[in-house]
């Protein structure tokens, strides 16, 4: 047989209880706590894996873009070489051009009133011209101005065209110095 002495103060039972139950409180709250604490966790790492995940995607996509863009870069870059090389190829052809523009100019600013030219031939930098010139004097004037003109040399006028007085169909030739040829016209 057992015999219990219940030797405690009320005081103390009071406070006995008291642990107790907040004890049993807080293994209560233990177990409805610790299920939303596992589902906080599970929430938690699948937020990380997520995270991962589109840090991940947003580097592929990063990467993607940018080899597109290297790619289109590429492309920029090809069509440039090409459009250079055609250019340089066209600035050859240019600078193996001759440049009559300039040497029509200058001759039609040496042509004298009273003088017609009616045909003007070219052969390589040499100039045939026929015409028609009211007077000998305006032939000859247009010739020595054509002499004079550092852009022309070997101005070639035949005696035949100069035995009539007036209305006179003359042939003359001369060639270009090839440092007018080359000129743009400024």
């Amino acid at each position: 047989m057992k015999i219990n002495l219940d030797l405690l103060p009320p005081s103390k039972k009071n406070e006995i209880k008291k642990e107790k139950l907040f004890r049993a409180i807080l293994r209560k709250d233990f177990l409805f706590l610790f299920p939303l604490l596992v589902l906080i966790m599970m929430l938690a790492s699948i937020y990380y894996l997520l995270k991962i995940q589109r840090d991940e995607e947003a580097a592929s996509f990063a990467v993607a873009q940018g080899q597109a863009q290297y790619q289109q870069l590429s492309r920029y870059d090809e069509d440039f070489k090409k459009i250079n090389e055609e250019t340089s190829t066209l600035l050859e052809i240019q600078a193996g051009h001759l440049q009559w523009a300039y040497v029509l100019e200058r001759l039609g600013s040496d042509v004298p009133a009273g003088i017609r030219v009616e045909n003007l031939a070219t052969k390589n930098y040499n100039v045939y011209l026929i015409g028609q010139a009211k007077s000998r004097d305006g032939l000859l004037d247009f010739k020595s101005k054509l002499e004079q003109d550092n852009c022309f040399e070997n101005v070639n006028v035949p005696l035949s065209n100069l035995v009539v007085k007036e209305d006179i169909d003359f042939q003359m030739d001369f060639l270009v110095k090839q440092d007018c040829l080359k000129k743009t016209g400024s």
